[in-house]
Parts: structure tokens; sequence; C-alpha cells
């Protein structure tokens, strides 16, 4: 056979890569043959003459088109003969296989490129591997021929003749309409697949988000969980709860710019003095503790309203005009008051009609059964139905995703069923067509189609994850300690009503600066020292928390950018639906045209009463108007889908000539229904395109909030740790003075206890007054002697015994002025001894407490030096450690504060 090659542009066609000639008489007779054996009922003979055939001629396109033809048609025949279903897939597969080979050989024969499709059509729709996107790129490449072979291989048409015919030019446009219409079925397909795909995409992407942020957030909480210790140090307590006034406390919570750098300063930890300095500048310039650095570019920016405009305008883009105009609009506040309403009870649907009756014979019908008193009746299934119909439209209402298209959808739904019932003209007599209480009228199986709608939809939007995770955002919000500067700037300080256990508030990073700070009073005992846990709670390592503040301001970049492509895919999402819609829309719109040529020719019926015209010849009168204008074939296209409809969904349409038969018969009813299916099936998808618009952009509204919360910096994330050290060091320099205080306070009140008892021995000795005082005040210095001695022994420092010494003789503190000038020679061990046993048993009591408190009290003295000791030796090593990093390298160049580079050159200077 000599046939025409495809092509777009050429005015003449060439021959196919082949020698065989597919119009001699052997091959035709050949090929005939099996069609007949088909035909006859013998399709295993068919197959067996076709491959005898391929055995002598392995290249002719018509053998293989046969082929292809003829195991379509077995699988078809596998619906409804069980012999042929275990091998239905087996011939799909062999007909595209054949087709394919036919449109290699011919490459511009309409009716190959047909079977091609068809046969893709099948294997797409039984194969989960295989797509409907071969199906569209077969048919346009069948429409794309410019020039097709006027040889026509419709072996169903031509059956009882020779296979092969010469085409007229409306059989041309015939087969090239065949092709649009698997084109335009392939489509749908294809929309009802991306709907799946989309609901698990909104799955995945949404636990995405979940995770990057908790990953963000756990980050941040480093700061705050540095070297935690566990151990509150009981002396602080007591004194801060006993003893501390509410005026150190106060001073406590408020910090000078200057002595938290000189305190940095002598802890040698310039990059510590750094921070604070640029924290201080930056809120003082900006008036906002954070700063947020674009995750795409670097940039960074004062105010979270600028990133979010920068990332759309300059890194994701914005839908255009045309797309936006097709976001759905949410449904009125009168379906939430309708929603929240008591009325949500099982009604009685026989009581509810005869009242309705009535109402409507009296007063002219003015009274509405909708403000009447409802006849309820006790079910307690269909009540239970029903209070979770509500509960699902309360969840699609509290985020503003229910909108016109659904509304309309339900009301259709509920409407079709109650009409059974309840004559359609008394409910929309008495508006219960325009209210979703109307499903209180509904039994059992009917709401369940409800729930079975409202699911379906929740589920194809992703509803209930989204839900889900803006519940969890609401409770996950970071909480932080308020800290304001005073109006200078000199000061920074804590919010007084930690003081009364309030440690941390909402993290809006607003407040920046108060004037004054309103006074509190303390009612609550339980909570009045949780400050003190707050402050001893995390470690003083401060090169450990510049670490992390550093490793903070590295990851929020890289967080973001995984936010990012979230939220990249999610606005790619919402264009690719936004586009399908306007598709449908316009399907919509020509189908309701069609419909309207129906309704004015029902018009013009009644009206006129002239002989009827057909909706079939109105439709094809149609069709050659849109043909006469050289407008695009779509409409042309649901014309001939809507007068061969039914055919469309199976594979029965490669018999073309039965399909022309049958439209001849087309009632007018037909064509309605057809009409209806169409505009049913695209509304049927238009409602959950508006769904997975809304929750898309809910979806995308939320993901910018993302962006905003992990590439935010902070700048009290690690200010609060620095000052937290500072404010720790001060307390437990209050607590070590209070308790050295409370040591000499109670020294002397047993000293002076022991000097009265003396006293009154004396006065009981009569004459012998002043050698008793003189034994008193020996033994006191004998006494106080030995004390240094025991001091070492239990491994005080010569401070403390210093300190010790000076308590014992307050009188004597500059060691120039002795109390009594007689005491100064020295006490051997026997008097001392003999001292000792003059003693009473009260004496030696009193005695042995007073020893076993300041025991105690040493102890503890001893205990808080050691550790003090520890904690600046170890911070001592950190900052030695942090001196070998460069301090350009804690991200901050940016900002070129002066603070930043005085720090750096004290640094080198100090090298």
């Amino acid at each position: 056979m000599r046939s025409k090659k495809r092509n777009a542009t050429a005015s003449a066609s060439h021959p196919p890569p082949s020698d065989v000639d597919d119009r001699s008489l052997t091959i035709t007779k050949e090929v005939n043959d099996a069609i007949d054996e088909l035909y006859n009922g013998h399709p295993t003979e068919a197959l067996n003459l076709v491959k005898s055939t391929l055995s002598r001629h392995p290249n002719s396109a018509l053998a293989h088109g046969a082929l292809s033809f003829i195991h379509l048609k077995i699988s078809h025949l596998a619906t409804v003969i069980d012999n042929y279903r275990p091998k239905m897939l087996e011939h799909i597969k062999r007909s595209v296989d054949s087709s394919k080979r036919a449109v290699q050989l011919c490459q511009d024969s309409l009716s190959f490129w047909f079977f091609y499709a068809s046969a893709l059509m099948a294997l797409a729709k039984n194969d989960a591997n295989a797509s409907f996107e071969e199906v569209i790129e077969a048919c346009n490449t069948g429409l794309a021929i410019q020039y097709p072979t006027v040889i026509d291989y419709s072996f169903e048409i031509y059956k009882d003749n020779n296979p092969e015919s010469w085409l007229t030019q409306s059989q041309i446009e015939l087969h090239r309409k065949k092709l649009r219409l698997l084109k335009l079925e392939s489509k749908y397909f294809i929309d009802t697949t991306f709907l799946e795909i989309i609901k698990n995409e909104i799955q995945e992407l949404q636990g995405r988000k979940e995770e990057i942020e908790e990953r963000a957030i756990a980050l941040r909480k480093n700061l705050k969980k540095v070297l935690n210790d566990e151990t509150v140090a009981t002396q602080v307590k007591d004194y801060w709860n006993d003893t501390m006034s509410m005026e150190l406390k106060k001073d406590l919570l408020r910090i000078r710019i200057k002595s938290l750098k000189l305190h940095f300063d002598k802890k040698i930890s310039p990059e510590a003095v750094a921070v604070v300095m640029q924290a201080v500048e930056y809120v003082k310039a900006v008036k906002n503790w954070k700063f947020w650095t674009c995750c795409c570019c670097g940039e960074r920016f004062f105010d979270v309203k600028w990133i979010a405009e920068h990332l759309k305008s300059v890194h994701l883009g914005t839908l255009s005009d045309e797309l936006r105009s097709v976001e759905p609009k949410i449904v009125s506040d009168s379906v939430h008051d309708s929603v929240k309403s008591r009325k949500w009870r099982p009604v009685d649907v026989v009581a509810a009609l005869k009242m309705m009756e009535d109402l409507s014979r009296k007063e002219g019908g003015k009274e509405v059964f909708l403000k009447q008193k409802w006849p309820y009746c006790i079910d307690r299934e269909r009540e239970a139905i029903i209070n979770k119909i509500r509960a699902l439209l309360d969840q699609f209402l509290s985020i503003r995703c229910f909108v016109q298209s659904h509304l309309q959808a339900l009301m259709d739904l509920i409407m079709e069923m109650l009409k059974k019932r309840i004559p359609e003209q008394l409910l929309k007599e008495h508006c219960l067509n325009r209210t979703l209480l109307s499903a209180c009228f509904l039994d059992i199986s009917e709401l369940n189609h409800v729930i079975e709608f409202l699911d379906d939809l929740g589920n194809i939007c992703g509803l209930h994850g989204l839900c889900k995770s803006l519940v969890n955002d609401e409770v996950r919000g970071e909480p932080c300690e308020k800290l304001v500067f005073n109006e200078d700037f000199s000061f920074v300080e804590f919010d007084k009503r930690m003081l009364s256990g309030q440690i941390v508030v909402p993290n809006d990073g607003a407040a920046v600066t108060s004037s004054a700070v309103d006074e509190i009073e303390l009612n609550d005992d339980e909570h009045k020292d949780a400050i003190v846990d707050w402050l001893l709670k995390g470690g003083t390592n401060i090169g450990e928390q510049l670490k992390q503040w550093k490793n903070l301001t590295e990851t929020c970049k890289s967080q973001g950018k995984e936010i990012f492509k979230i939220y990249k895919a999610e606005f790619h999402r919402m264009q690719n639906i936004c586009e399908k819609k306007i598709e449908y829309l316009r399907d919509i719109k020509e189908c309701q045209n069609l419909e309207s040529i129906c309704v004015e020719e029902d018009k013009r019926r009644e009206e006129f009463g002239n002989e009827p015209l057909s909706y079939e010849s109105l439709l094809s009168k149609r069709e050659r108007q849109i043909k006469n204008t050289n407008d695009e074939n779509f409409e042309s296209d649901i014309i001939w889908k809507i007068l061969g409809g039914h055919h469309v969904d199976n594979e029965i349409k490669l018999e073309i000539k039965r399909l022309i038969d049958e439209m001849a018969h087309h009632g007018d009813n037909e064509i309605k229904l057809e009409i209806k299916r169409l505009i049913d099936e695209m509304a049927g998808k238009l409602y959950k395109f508006d769904a997975i618009i809304r929750t898309t952009t809910i979806a995308m509204q939320q993901t910018a909030k993302k962006i905003d919360t992990v590439t935010a910096c902070d700048y009290r994330s690690i200010l609060v740790p620095l000052l937290k050290s500072f404010m720790r060091v001060q307390l437990e320099d209050l607590t070590n003075k209070d308790a050295k205080e409370k040591y000499k306070a109670v020294e002397d009140a047993y000293l002076s206890e022991f000097e009265l008892d003396d006293k009154k021995k004396t006065d009981k000795g009569g004459g012998n007054a002043r050698p008793g005082k003189r034994k008193s005040k020996d033994k006191k210095k004998k006494k106080d002697k030995r004390r240094p001695k025991e001091l070492k022994a239990t491994g005080g420092s010569e401070e403390r015994q210093e300190n010790v010494e000076q308590i014992s003789f307050p009188a004597a503190h500059d060691g120039n002025d002795p109390t009594n000038p007689e005491i100064v020679g020295p006490v051997t061990t026997d008097e001392l001894e003999q001292e000792e046993r003059k003693l009473t048993p009260e004496e030696e009591k009193e005695q042995r407490m007073l020893e076993e408190h300041l025991e105690y009290q040493r102890q503890i003295e001893n205990e808080a030096k050691q550790k003090r000791l520890a904690e600046l030796n170890k911070a001592g090593s950190s900052a030695g450690n942090m001196e070998k990093m460069s301090l350009r390298r804690i991200n901050f160049d940016d900002f070129n504060w002066k603070y930043f580079y005085q720090a750096q050159g004290v640094k080198l200077d100090e090298k």
C-alpha cells in the first residue's frame, strides 16, 4: 500500500517505510475474512487468520490494525464472558502494540490513530501504570494531520464490504470528532485522578510543615536548655522568701546596661559584650526585638510585613487577575446562624407536612413553616447523625472553607431526596430549599448520603488535617519572658509580674520600651518564688549559649528554604486548580447554551404549536453554524458527545456505524438527560475545585506564618540567658552577704548571753566580781584563739578565718583598741581545762549548740564558695575557647554595629 506520511506543514504526503501494498486483493481479502470470523462469534479463528497474514506480510499496516481491533474486541467480551476475563489486560496490551505498529507504518491514517488512542484508553482504565496523558498525546498527533490518507480502515463500518475504502470529507471530520471525544474523555479521567493526587499531596505537605516547624522550635528551646541545673540552692530560696525586701527584688529585675557590659568584660567575654550591644542598638533603632532573614536571598528585614511582600513579589509571584476571578465566595453569616441554631433535631415529617399544608391554606400562605415551632420526634439514631452533620458543617465554617457552590450542591442533594415525600412547590413556599435545617427532615439512609457528601468533600481538600494543624498552631505559640528597656535605653527590665509567678508571656515581639512598670502586690504565696526556680535553671556557660545563638541565626535560613518549597508547591497547586476551574466553567457554559436551545424549542412548541423540531436537528444545526464560523471545535465536540454521549464511556464507540444508527433514534428526553448529566458531572468537580482552592488559600496563609516563625531571630532569646547569668551572680552575692550578717548576729547573740550569765554569777559571788569578770574574759580570749585552728581543720579559707576573727572581736575590728588591756597574757592548757570543767551543764549545752550552728554555717559558706569558684573557672575556660573564634562568624556583619567592631578591636589589642 502506498499512503501519505503525516506532515503538519507539507502540502503532500509521502509513502510509509513499507513495501507492502495494503490495497492488494490478497491482504484485503484475508483481513476481511478475519473480521467476518470475529463477528460470527469466532474470535480465536479471527486472530489466527490475521497472524497468518502477518507471518507473510509483517509490514502490513492493514493487518496490524486489524489485529489491534480484534484484540480490543476480545477484551470487551471479557467484561461479559468469564472465560476471557483472566487475559483481558493481555489482549489490551497486545492491541496497543499492534495499533502502535500500524501508525508507524501508516502515519497519516486517522483510522489507525483512532485505534491506537482507543487501545491506550482501554489500557489507562485497566492498568494503574498506564496514563491518560498518552491517550491525549495520541489524539493530538492524529488531529495534527493536515492531509490524512483518503483510504479508510474502519473495519466495523465496512465489515460487509472491502475493509479499505475512500474517505469523504464528512467521514474525515467524523474521525476527527472521535479523536476529540477521546481526548475530552481522557481529560475528565485525568481530572478525577488529579483530585486524588491533590488529596495525597495536601496531606504530605501538611505533615512536612509540622515536622520542619517542630525542629525550628526545638532549636530555639536549646538556648533555654543549656546546662540545666536541677538543684535549687536552699539558702537562695530562703533568703528570697524570708529576708529579701520587695525593693531589692524589683532592683534585681532592673539591670543597668553598663553594669552588664562590665560584668562580661570581667569574664573576658567580648563576644557576649558585642551581642548585648548589638541587641541594644538594634532594638533602639527599629523598636522591635526580632529580625527576619529571607530564606531565598539572605536579605534581612525589620518588619514581618516587609518580608512577606518580598517573598511574594520577588521569589514566588501572584495569581493573575483571571485566576483570582474564579476564587469562590464564602457563604453568608445566615448560614453560620442556621448551623448554630437549636433546631437541629429530627423532625416528624408527616406532622410537618400537614402543618405546612394548613399554613399554606391560611391567610394566603403568608406564614411559613420555617418560623413556626417544629414538630420534633424522638429518634436517637437520626439525632446522632444530624449532630454529626452539624459538627462537620461547623468544621467547614470555622476555617471559612464552606462556599456558595458547596451550599448549592448540598441543598440540591437534600431537596432531591426530600421532594420524594414533600411536594417541591410546598418546600419552596416555606423556604425549606434555602436552609440547611431541611436536613432534619431526612430519614436515616438519606442523612447518611449527606454525611457521605461532606466526608468526601472534606477528604478531597484535606479539611480535617488542616483543621487539626491550625488548632496545634494556636497552642504551639512560643512564650518568652517580657523584657523592656527604659526610655533612654540605659536599663533593661523584666516585667515585675514575674515576682508573682507570671514568668512568660505570649511572644509578640511588640513592646520594647516602658516608661514605668505598674506596681504589683504579692498575694499568691504558692508562686512567689517561681522566679528563683527560673533564675537558677540554666547554666552560666556563656560560650555555649553564644554558640547556640550563632547556630540559630544560621539554621533559620535553611529551615526557611524547606518551608518555602512547600509554599511554592501550594501556590502552583492553586494556579492549576484555578486554571482547571476556568476550563470547566467554559464547558458548563457551552452545555448550558445547548440546553437553552432545547428550552427555546419547548417554548416555541407551547406558543405556536407548529410541527416540533427534534433537539437532534437543532443541535446539528448549531454544529454546522460553528463549523461555518471556523470557531473552535469544543462546542461541536460537546454536541457530538451529547448526541452519542452514552457511548463515550465505553470502547464500543469503535463501532461507529452502530453509533450513527442509534443517534438517529435519539429522543428529546434522552438528549435533555444527557445535557443534564454532563452539567452535573462537571459541577460535581467544580465544587471540589472550590474546596481545594479554599483549603489551599488557608494552607498558604499558614505556611507564610510558619516561614515568618522559622526565619525570625529574637534578640530576647540570647539576651535573657545573658541577663540571667548576671542576675544569678547578684542574687548569690546578696545571699552570701546576708548569710555572713546572720552568722555574725547569731554569734554576737550567743556571746552576749555568755557575758550576761557570767555577770549574774559574779553578782552572786559578792566581792569576787572583778576576778570573775577577768576569768570570763580570759575564757573568751582563749576560745577565740582556738577558733582559727578549728577553721583550718575543717578546710575553711584564710578569708573565712579572717571574717570569723573580725566577727568574734567586733569592738577591736581595727586592731588598735583592745577591749580589755588586761587580757594579753598567754593561757595554758591546764588553765583552759580548769575553766571548762567549771561550766555548768546548761552552759555546756549552750556552747555545743553554738559550735554546731557555727560549724553548719561554715559548711554552707564553704560549699557556696567552692561551687562559685568552679563555675568561674569553667566560664573562664569557655570564654578562652570563644576567643579563638572570629567575631565576624557570629553572622551579624550585615548590621555594621560600632560596638561589634569595638569589641573586636579590644580583643585584638589584648592578644
